[in-house]
């Protein structure tokens, strides 16, 4: 049987992984040894549960999936339900219940003590064992990688949605008798294979907690290095012009009153007076301390019904979200509304230079600039807008200061709400002391920080790829301790070798087929990248990776060259309007009537699984074909390096391609099964997609 090591999400404590990796090398060793059998061999019955809901007060207990915790299940805290006929349904001592869904699917339970009218819930499954069974052979079988990796498709990285009993009655198992059990379950057997591979687990993990505890270093520096920055103990606060931070604050307060003389603003109440009681530690001379009301305007945005979802539109202006400030990215986010309803919420304009800021949930004070080139929109109600007195205080150190310990945890302090924390009111966030050095000072921290930061990040991407070759490592002396030496992977067949001029041949051919308004260069690697991977052709076009997925330059150099020489392709670039973007348009030359005759001749035994291939991408734009095309990459990397097929994992890779492909974190979920659906899985073919 081919045995993985994997992680499962509820599988967390180290003694719970310890018993499962002991428990996988009994069963390997059995699986050697002894004849295999399906588990309905031990069973004398399957049962699913009883569907009711949930009482305060009933005739019988009703144990649910979440009722069941690491430790047992405390029946004080079980509810009720009615059951009439309950002989299928009543629970007794040995019967074992494994849920058969959601994200604990597989998780077993033994009924040791419970009421004496217990029954179990819908989601769940009873397992009576027979005369041939030990419950704790069984157990221990259970809980082992043996079970897992058959209940899992490792091939998606899903759990199986629902496990039925009949998939279950089909798992396999050593055949045992009751002798070699009560052996195995009395840690007679296999005692040294299982010290051996529980001391390497052991070490793998002292280094892995080392890891973390260095992660968590880093954090704490880059908090050290804010609360430095904004208590003047970072830079020298000598300044060329001599001006101060109560310099500063003058001109702001100037500035106000010309804006209200000029009736541009209105006239606000004026913030109190700063104690010596309220200021929290020493600054520079040249430094202030002033209110942060004092600094900008700010703006809450729309409560209530001023903005329902009813009345959003498919394009229109921008409603920026809570999740453009939670990932600073302008571009998330599809809610609209028309120009009608934004003159009536004019007042929650937002504008390039403005910042946003998150006011809920566990994100509460995340903060983002919006660019240059951002959409003309507002704000929604989970958002507010700062706009800051430019002249005066840069918007790189505001959010510097922002992001730091000391603002951080006055908004958290000053939040309401127990289970979600909300932004407090303006009047309270407006009276919140802020230091604010002379604008030299400002731009020479930010440098600083930014200097600093990123010695943390190369720090922690440094630990990260330690964490995960031990990973790695892990896996690998697993592997070979659960199967022997891995055994070498088979070489995937490759249907066709291609030289350039049969890709120029096939990149026609995706031309003419594809040939969309929106089709471009952009598109045409995309599917170009999936034609060879997932019709296992070998072509020269050397992929790397780049913003929009996989990128190979042979195809500007050399395959677009031959398209033009033999007459079926030129390549004209297009300036798109309303944007500072290009696209390279394909246009058809004379030979482009021969297409078709070309490509039946070179490529008559792929052109099956080419045309599948390209209806589905028929009708897509090209973002769906960049989302597509990444995410086949980096699960094909994953199988190449022989690394856990995870959908979260996927989705890391995935995300950590480019800062850019945030703009599809909604879409990811959706990606995956679409690949699954559509027949796309990558297998592991061809080479691994690295930077350049």
């Amino acid at each position: 049987m081919d045995i993985k090591y994997f992680p499962i999400s509820f599988i967390t404590e180290k003694s719970d992984i310890e018993n499962q990796i002991s428990n996988s090398v009994v069963f390997a060793e059995l699986f050697k040894t002894n004849k295999t059998v399906k588990l309905k061999h031990y069973l004398e019955s399957t049962q699913y549960g009883f569907t009711a809901s949930a009482l305060a007060e009933g005739s019988h207990k009703l144990v649910r999936i979440t009722d069941i915790k690491a430790n047992g299940v405390n029946w004080e805290t079980v509810p009720f339900c009615n059951c009439e006929n309950d002989k299928k349904f009543l629970l007794k001592y040995n019967d074992i219940l494994i849920t058969r869904t959601g994200g604990t699917v597989g998780k077993s339970f033994i009924v040791k003590d419970c009421p004496e009218k217990s029954v179990y819930a819908s989601y769940l499954i009873r397992l009576r064992l027979n005369e041939k069974a030990n419950i704790e052979f069984i157990n221990m079988f259970l809980n082992s990688y043996l079970f897992w990796n058959q209940i899992f498709d490792l091939k998606s990285g899903a759990a199986i949605p629902n496990v039925n009993a009949e998939k279950l009655k089909e798992v396999k198992i050593p055949l045992c008798d009751l002798e070699q059990q009560n052996q195995i379950v009395s840690n007679q057997l296999f005692s040294k294979e299982k010290q051996k591979v529980n001391s390497l687990y052991n070490l793998s993990f002292l280094t892995s907690s080392e890891l973390k505890i260095q992660l968590k270093t880093i954090e704490k520096m880059r908090q050290a290095f804010l609360r430095e920055a904004i208590q003047g103990k970072l830079v020298s606060n000598e300044t060329s012009d001599g001006k101060t931070g109560a310099d500063l604050l003058a001109e702001i307060q100037a500035e106000k009153s010309q804006l209200i003389k000029e009736k541009k603003i209105k006239k606000s109440k004026p913030l109190p007076p700063i104690s010596e009681d309220e200021i929290p530690f020493d600054i520079p001379d040249n430094w202030v301390w002033c209110r942060l009301g004092e600094l900008g305007e700010f703006r809450r945005g729309p409560f209530g019904s001023a903005l329902k979802k009813s009345f959003f539109v498919k394009e229109g202006i921008k409603v920026y979200e809570q999740r453009n400030a939670i990932y600073n990215n302008h571009l998330l986010g599809d809610y609209f509304i028309s120009e009608e309803k934004f003159k009536e919420l004019k007042s929650f304009e937002v504008f390039p230079g403005d910042l946003i800021v998150s006011c809920s949930g566990a994100t509460l004070g995340r903060i983002a600039e919006l660019p240059p080139n951002s959409r003309k929109g507002i704000i929604n109600q989970a958002l507010m807008r700062i706009t800051l007195h430019k002249k005066s205080i840069t918007n790189k150190y505001f959010i510097d200061l922002f992001k730091g310990p000391y603002m951080q945890t006055h908004i958290f302090d000053k939040a309401w709400g127990s289970a979600i924390p909300n932004m407090v009111g303006l009047v309270i966030f407006k009276n919140i002391l802020i230091p604010l050095p002379p604008l030299e000072i400002q731009k020479r921290i930010t440098l600083k920080l930014n200097e600093l930061m990123q010695y943390c990040e190369d720090l922690e991407n440094s630990i990260k790829e330690s964490k995960q070759y031990n990973e790695m490592l892990l896996q690998q002396v697993l592997r070979e301790a659960l199967e022997g030496k891995e055994k070498s992977k088979p070489q995937l067949k490759i249907n066709k070798i291609c030289d350039n001029n049969d890709t120029a041949i096939l990149a026609s051919y995706i031309i003419q087929e594809l040939h969309t308004p929106d089709f471009g260069r952009t598109k045409l690697q995309k599917i170009l990248h999936l034609a060879e991977y997932h019709c296992r052709l070998e072509t020269p076009l050397q992929y790397y990776k780049k913003t929009a997925g996989p990128y190979s330059k042979n195809l500007e150099n050399d395959i677009e060259n031959l398209l033009r020489r033999n007459k079926l392709y030129d390549s004209k670039k297009e300036e798109l309007k309303n944007s500072d973007k290009s696209k390279v348009n394909y246009l058809p030359l004379s030979g482009a009537k021969q297409i078709n005759s070309f490509f039946t001749t070179e490529f008559k035994d792929q052109k099956e699984d080419i045309d599948n291939l390209l209806k589905k991408f028929n009708d897509k734009p090209m973002e769906f074909c960049e989302m597509i095309s990444t995410m086949y990459a980096v699960w094909n990397n994953r199988l190449i390096k022989g690394e856990i097929i995870d959908n979260e994992e996927l989705k890391k890779d995935f995300l950590a391609w480019d800062a850019q492909k945030i703009k599809f974190l909604d879409k990811l979920d959706y990606s995956i099964e679409w690949i699954k659906k559509e027949g796309l899985e990558p297998t592991g073919f061809g080479k691994y997609i690295d930077k350049q």
